[in-house]
């Protein structure tokens, strides 16, 4: 009998006292039970293998969405770095042509991060389509020619303010939309609440844009307005969502904007892919780990012509 029983940790002692005082009806009773256990553990085991191939399968799909380069412009080099804090991520970032003076560029961060935020981030993906129809937020479709119409980046963020997002999901979000002219060497943009672009010139001065509003979402009347700023060849463009300066070591210090500027500027002679690469090095050096809290995202945009 006592075969039957050594998988619960008894040994013959246990078995044999138990015996005495007829108790062995606990044993299988026990014995019952730990295998129902057992099954209900390989269940969820299959089942969190299940969950963990989907969440897989999601995240290769969010990362297909998001740009590796820019075709057909040689006047920019895109580069960007992405990790997210876990399978998918709330963070996503597009570069397109909008005709051919114009390319359009935007930076998402959503609060929070995971399943729901990725969800909401490729919703928002499909409105900034460059396909010019009544459905884009973008780009419309006009009767006249050229039969289209680049819509301001004030108004796209007005547009997506005016969908109520935190009263229908509690979610709201932060976001930069530019419009590069690539003939004029000229960049529009609207900012709401995102950290501020960053210029690097080519002689190694950095401009910040911190003119701005606040979030999409917090449901406040908005009064944005546009940014202009001229570029020459040499300047890179950065964008980045907070996951990265607001990362902390195991102190509880941040990395912080001043560090990210300084790294930045100190290695803007550098192709932007290395300087980018550099920077999750020094990042990973700095908080000792290479998984964060906060989803990390940021594009670096080179102006060659």
């Amino acid at each position: 009998m006592s075969d039957n029983y050594n998988h619960l940790g008894l040994n013959k002692k246990d078995i044999e006292l138990l015996s005495q005082y007829n108790l062995t009806y606990m044993l299988d009773k026990i014995k019952n039970q730990q295998e129902v256990y057992e099954l209900q553990a390989m269940r969820l085991e299959s089942a969190l293998k299940r969950m963990e191939k989907n969440l897989l399968a999601a995240r290769e799909a969010q990362m297909n969405l998001l740009p590796a380069e820019i075709r057909g412009v040689p006047e920019l080099k895109f580069s960007a770095r992405f990790v997210p804090s876990q399978y998918v991520s709330g963070d996503i970032y597009n570069i397109f042509r909008l005709d051919e003076n114009n390319v359009g560029l935007y930076h998402i961060d959503i609060a929070g991060h995971g399943v729901a935020a990725a969800l909401f981030s490729i919703s928002l993906s499909h409105l900034l389509t460059t396909e010019a129809s009544k459905r884009s937020l973008i780009k419309v479709h006009t009767d006249t020619p050229p039969y289209y119409k680049i819509v301001e980046p004030k108004e796209v963020i007005t547009a997506l303010d005016e969908d109520h997002y935190y009263e229908q999901f509690g979610i709201y979000f932060t976001m930069v939309y530019m419009i590069i002219n690539i003939r004029k060497r000229l960049v529009k943009f609207c900012r709401a609440g995102h950290n501020p672009p960053i210029v690097i010139r080519r002689n190694g001065d950095i401009d910040v844009f911190t003119e701005g509003s606040f979030p999409i979402g917090w449901g406040f009347s908005r009064s944005d307005m546009t940014i202009k700023f001229k570029y020459e060849p040499g300047d890179i463009l950065f964008l980045h969502s907070d996951g990265i300066s607001d990362a902390e070591n195991k102190a509880g210090k941040p990395f912080t904007k001043k560090r990210l500027y300084r790294h930045l500027g100190v290695n803007h002679k550098k192709p932007v892919n290395e300087n980018l690469d550099l920077l999750f090095e020094k990042l990973k050096t700095f908080c000792g780990r290479d998984s964060y809290e906060d989803d990390l995202s940021i594009i670096g945009l080179e102006f060659l012509k």
